[in-house]
């Protein structure tokens, strides 16, 4: 649960960010995610270091081992100072998340020049994940070393003294998320958790789903449904379940490229490494998908449920196998439409 003192520290770190002179919520948003991805890869590895160490067998590492790899773990550059922080992040940290392949990130030479991975044909899949696909044009944003040295302070704060697991972490970036609300007005609303969890206990996702979002922003009814399959199926699913789970299980339609990228990042944060995320329009008569799915989650505005619901695209939604779901916000009150082939 997120308390009062935590909504506190996270207040401070957005209001530091905004008088950095980032005011656009959905960017808020996107930077901080960066910055939380960058804190979770540090952590997965010292999970492995602490496996080698016990288990005594060599495992594959996220950083390089050269000094310039070293140099981008969080634990080794957040008490830096402010300025050697902000060219580290912006000279190796950032270029290598854009250029993150197989789980690892790329090294750099004796210039300072970005060497990418080679492409491995034995893992075709792995290599054009999502992720890699739209962090190719994301940007640094952060405007200068202090704003960044307060941020990279707050988060760490957060980590070291308030966030205690993972359902900790998911509901840190919950409130977050919350405040796009405040961003309606360029079309990125977002559903409170509670609804998104209503509606994924209705239609009871299990482990041989495939999952559907055709609208999905932050990816939110994706994790509500992976949150439910966990409290559901986790004691009982088989290995090749969880290698389902891990990817294929999970697709996303936007046609806003940051959401596409914050949804990559947000499922990768929850354990879901290799989902399909994917710029289309859903509604339009150039998408054939048809059947594809067994579940489909969507939470959409009034105008493109009309768009939806008219003879053409509900013929083809019908035909399909899937459960259709349908949040209209209209003020407050949610109806529930729940589709599905005779």
């Amino acid at each position: 649960m997120v308390t009062g003192a935590i909504k506190n520290k996270v207040d401070k770190i957005w209001t530091d960010i905004w008088a950095g002179g980032i005011t656009n919520p959905l960017t808020v948003i996107e930077q901080l995610t960066y910055l939380m991805f960058i804190r979770s890869l540090d952590e997965k590895e010292l999970a492995t270091e602490d496996f080698e160490n016990m288990a005594g067998e060599k495992m594959e590492h996220i950083f390089p081992a050269s000094e310039a790899g070293q140099s981008m773990r969080w634990s080794r550059f957040k008490d830096k100072d402010s300025r050697e922080i902000f060219l580290t992040m912006q000279q190796r940290v950032f270029p290598a998340i854009k250029k993150m392949k197989y789980g690892r990130l790329p090294d750099f030479d004796a210039n300072g020049e970005l060497v990418e991975i080679a492409d491995d044909p034995t893992r075709p899949d792995e290599g054009n994940t999502a992720f890699a696909r739209y962090m190719d044009d994301a940007m640094f944003l952060i405007p200068t070393p202090q704003v960044l040295q307060k941020i990279i302070t707050g988060l760490e704060d957060l980590y070291t003294h308030d966030i205690a697991d993972l359902d900790m972490q998911g509901d840190l970036y919950e409130y977050m998320l919350g405040k796009l609300a405040t961003a309606g007005q360029n079309g990125q609303f977002r559903t409170p958790k509670h609804i998104r969890d209503m509606m994924v206990e209705l239609v009871q996702p299990t482990p041989n789903d495939t999952i559907c979002d055709p609208a999905c922003g932050t990816a939110g009814c994706l994790l509500s449904s992976a949150q439910y399959l966990r409290a559901h199926y986790e004691d009982t699913m088989t290995p090749e379940q969880w290698q389902h789970f891990a990817g294929p299980m999970f697709t996303g339609f936007d046609t806003d490229r940051t959401m596409l990228r914050i949804s990559a990042m947000n499922l990768m944060l929850h354990s879901i490494t290799n989902p399909e995320i994917d710029y289309k329009d859903s509604v339009s008569k150039q998408n054939s998908i048809c059947s594809k799915y067994t579940v489909c989650l969507a939470i959409i505005l009034t105008p493109i449920l009309m768009s939806i619901l008219s003879s053409e695209n509900a013929r083809r939604f019908n035909q399909s196998k899937t459960y259709f779901t349908l949040d209209l916000l209209i003020g407050w009150h949610s109806a529930l439409l729940r589709v599905s082939r005779p």
